[in-house]
């Protein structure tokens, strides 16, 4: 008896492998937040993680690879910050959207160097740029289908196409968000005012009530 209820409170722990792709990941979001990603060598980011330039490669057959994961590991995030919102769980929609930004501008402050040195980067390394378009474009069909489902149920009005709305949402949120961190990463105190703001835009435009 004593037996089964150990085997029952054990809980594996992360694979080798696993950590050794959190490891390489870690040192490139690091990296990335000291030097722009032309700069970093895959060297630079096996001797920072302690991890093989082989077991680089099986991971990630480049280094636009590796950053392209750090993203969908961040985009992830990001995701369940909102899940709420994005499949339409409990609670009203101005709730679920509060919920999802609440947890979300946390997310980019505590992000805040990557994203930053990425943003700085994308203007000038066309691979990087079409690494953040996808990033961005996930995003983007998440919103326009919420939108859509929203519209047909009758919870949310309006006629604009929900795509273009979906991008203008989003590139009012990453303007917002991009801003306070680096404001805060400049030593500025974090932008109290954008939690609120970003709220009040999105439930006002996706769920008018005059």
């Amino acid at each position: 008896m004593e037996a089964a209820r150990a085997r029952a409170r054990y809980t594996p722990g992360p694979s080798r492998g696993d950590q050794r792709r959190a490891a390489l990941l870690g040192a490139l979001e690091q990296l990335l937040s000291t030097r722009p990603l032309a700069e970093i060598a895959i060297t630079d980011i096996t001797r920072a993680s302690g991890v093989t330039r082989s077991a680089f490669y099986f991971y990630f057959p480049t280094k636009g690879a590796a950053v392209a994961a750090l993203l969908a590991d961040f985009q992830e995030e990001m995701q369940q910050a909102a899940i709420t919102w994005y499949e339409g769980g409990p609670g009203t929609p101005l709730e679920r959207i509060q919920a999802g930004f609440t947890a979300s501008v946390q997310l980019w402050r505590v992000h805040g160097k990557l994203l930053v040195a990425l943003l700085d980067t994308i203007g000038i390394d066309p691979d990087l740029r079409v690494i953040w378009d996808s990033w961005s474009d996930g995003f983007i069909g998440r919103i326009a289908d919420r939108i859509v489902a929203d519209r047909a149920t009758g919870l949310a009005r309006g006629t604009a196409d929900p795509a273009a709305l979906a991008t203008a949402l989003m590139g009012a949120a990453l303007y917002g968000m991009e801003r306070d961190v680096r404001a805060i990463l400049a030593g500025q105190a974090p932008d109290e005012t954008l939690i609120a703001a970003l709220v009040e835009l999105w439930h006002r435009t996706i769920y008018p009530t005059g």
